[in-house]
């Protein structure tokens, strides 16, 4: 219940006494026009209405009852309280926000109480959010000479006021706010016993917005963890300074909520100075981040100057502020400082969006995507802190609240930067099997070359053994054949047995020895040699026999290479197989077809008496050998007995 005090002075209308006024009269009539010209604080006083605090049942506020004004801080003195006209009253915005140009100052609140009950009361009389100073001096309603007495009862951001039974006293509180943009100014008495639920009523507002804080920390500390897990798999250090910018968000979002509306001191540091020291280090972890992470120094180099520009700025704004706050200065200067910094980061912002897209880079994509729609909500966020917009009329609607566009725009980039991280990821793990097949392949070569190095030294040196064999003994062997004909010449018909024994084996040992050297030269690793030299031979060796030898071959012969190994072990099969025929196949004709594609096939045919395959089998030591050189070299022996013997030779090129 409220009461107005009003003081009435009554005039009765008074008569004439011939032509001239009553000087008793006159003087009256002076003194109370002098009275109610005075524009004093009495008289407001005196208009306005009083609180009973009996009637308050649980809490009120006090809005009507009061007026404010402001002064620079420690700049009135508290004998002087009665001096200062305390004559505003408190705009409806205030109970919102406090305009920063009011924040820096003391705000000085005038409000009288009365006590209407037959005992005394206490009641705890609460001015807003982050108020950290509670300064309530008091004077008895009616004596306006008298001076205002301190209060000196405070507690928990509450200042308690006890008023005696029928006691009417007149108020003034100074109030210090702690110098961030969330204050409020909306003064309220509230009965003792209420005090937890109106603590419990006052943070109720913030509940889904503190929810939604609590979510967004979680979501940052899963990210912490998974940066971490990532920087130990492939210790690229930017993921640990994207674990310290989620560090510092997460943080700055829990503290937000944790402690909104407390009235710790750590409340008042966090909110007037540590959380701009969070963010702004969390942002100078992100541009590293940044600059790592697309690798501005060699594939961005126009962002990677801006990038480190930013980085000083946001030094040099933490050390300014970080001087002002502990210099305790001008909170307009401070909060310049704040705002000039975050417009910074919100032009470099623009400026990574605008170069993003100019440069349509598939990873820089999906982070320009992310740091488009954190920058739209940032600037909405703080357009809603330091603007009076709104998006709802409802008072402490959540539509309203600026910490939930800069939550939601967290949550958007982290998306978009995980997006790009697993595009990233997928890009990498391409590069690395694409690496990982390069590097085989470069060592496949070089074990080739090495292998070619190899093979082309030991052709080098079988070129060189055959020319030395060619040279030394060639030469030897014929000088042996040479001398033991010219022997046989002068001994005539006494000719000894074992002089034709020499020469017969000199000429042997003359026929082998050319066809080592002819295997072990290189040039004649080919198909086209090895049938060349295999009807050279055949002919050259059934020359002075009485057996007809006849050859079948293609007229053009595909190069294809052979190596020594297998021309070898083929030719002395073939030499194997046309020496039985002279020996034991009493044939006058000798076929021999080559056919060459992918496989080189030799028949040897013969119309002798043909071959007894289980005889050969038993004692045949010649037909051993032709089959152990042609399974050495993955080959394929076949002999047919049919009206004559059929020898075929079969190896796939």
């Amino acid at each position: 219940m409220r009461y107005q005090a009003n003081c009435h002075i009554t005039l009765q209308p008074l008569k004439r006494i011939g032509h001239s006024w009553p000087l008793p009269f006159l003087i009256y009539l002076l003194y109370s026009f002098l009275l109610l010209s005075i524009p004093g604080k009495s008289q407001r006083l005196l208009a306005s209405s009083i609180i009973d605090i009996s009637k308050v049942q649980s809490a009120d506020t006090i809005d009507q009852s009061l007026f404010y004004t402001t002064y620079k801080k420690n700049g009135l003195a508290d004998k002087d309280l009665s001096t200062l006209a305390i004559n505003q009253k408190i705009p409806t915005s205030f109970h919102e926000r406090i305009p920063l140009a009011t924040i820096g100052k003391s705000i000085y609140l005038q409000f009288p109480l009365y006590n209407g009950a037959d005992s005394a009361i206490q009641v705890y009389f609460f001015p807003g959010l982050y108020c950290k100073k509670i300064e309530l001096f008091r004077r008895p309603y009616a004596d306006t000479y008298a001076s205002f007495e301190p209060v000196s009862k405070y507690a928990d951001g509450f200042a308690i006021i006890t008023m005696q039974p029928g006691e009417k006293s007149l108020f003034v509180a100074r109030l210090d706010y702690t110098m961030t943009t969330i204050t409020t100014l909306a003064p309220v008495v509230v009965k003792k016993d209420f005090i937890p639920y109106f603590k419990t009523r006052l943070l109720s507002n913030k509940t889904t917005v503190n929810l939604l804080s609590y979510l967004t920390a979680g979501i940052l500390l899963m990210m912490i963890f998974y940066s971490i897990a990532v920087y130990f798999q492939s210790y690229n250090i930017e993921f640990i300074y994207y674990s310290i910018y989620a560090t510092c968000m997460a943080s700055l979002l829990f503290l937000k909520s944790y402690l909104f509306g407390t009235t710790t001191s750590f409340n008042y540091f966090f909110e007037g100075f540590f959380d701009f020291v969070i963010q702004m280090t969390g942002y100078f972890f992100y541009i590293r981040f940044f600059r790592k992470f697309l690798n501005t120094k060699e594939d961005h180099p126009f962002l990677e100057k801006v990038f480190k520009i930013c980085g000083w700025i946001i030094v040099t704004s933490l050390v300014i502020f970080t001087a002002l706050y502990i210099g305790k200065g001008e909170f307009g200067v401070i909060n310049l400082v704040e705002n000039a910094t975050k417009q910074s980061l919100l032009v470099v912002s623009l400026i990574f969006i605008y170069y993003g897209i100019k440069k349509n880079d598939p990873l820089m994509n999906y982070l320009v995507t992310g740091q488009l729609f954190l920058t739209c909500f940032s600037i909405i966020s703080f357009l809603l802190l330091i603007t009076a917009i709104s998006f709802s009329n409802r008072p402490n609607s959540i539509l309203n609240d600026s910490l939930l566009y800069y939550q939601i725009g967290l949550v958007l980039e982290l998306i978009f930067f995980m997006s790009g991280l697993s595009y990233k990821n997928k890009r990498d793990l391409i590069e690395r099997i694409k690496e990982r097949e390069r590097l085989k392949l470069e060592n496949e070569r070089k074990e080739f070359e090495k292998q070619v190095a190899i093979l082309e030294a030991k052709q080098q040196e079988r070129n060189r053994i055959s020319a030395d064999m060619h040279d030394e003994l060639g030469s030897g062997v014929t000088a042996i054949r040479l001398m033991s004909e010219i022997v046989k010449a002068k001994m005539k018909e006494n000719t000894l047995p074992e002089i034709e024994k020499i020469s017969h084996s000199a000429n042997d040992l003359l026929n082998k020895m050319n066809t080592i050297i002819w295997t072990m030269v290189s040039s004649n690793d080919t198909v086209e040699s090895l049938v060349a030299y295999i009807r050279a031979y055949a002919v050259e060796f059934f020359e002075n026999t009485p057996i007809e030898c006849h050859f079948n071959i293609p007229s053009r012969i595909t190069s294809q290479d052979l190596s020594g190994e297998k021309r070898r072990n083929i030719f002395l099969a073939v030499k194997e197989a046309l020496n039985n025929v002279l020996k034991h196949s009493q044939a006058s004709i000798i076929t021999i077809n080559i056919e060459v594609n992918s496989q080189l096939t030799i028949e040897i045919i013969d119309n002798g008496i043909g071959i007894d395959l289980d005889r050969v089998r038993k004692f045949g030591n010649g037909l051993q050998n032709m089959r152990k050189r042609i399974t050495s070299i993955d080959g394929e022996l076949r002999i047919e007995n049919h009206q004559g013997t059929k020898t075929i030779f079969a190896l796939n090129l």
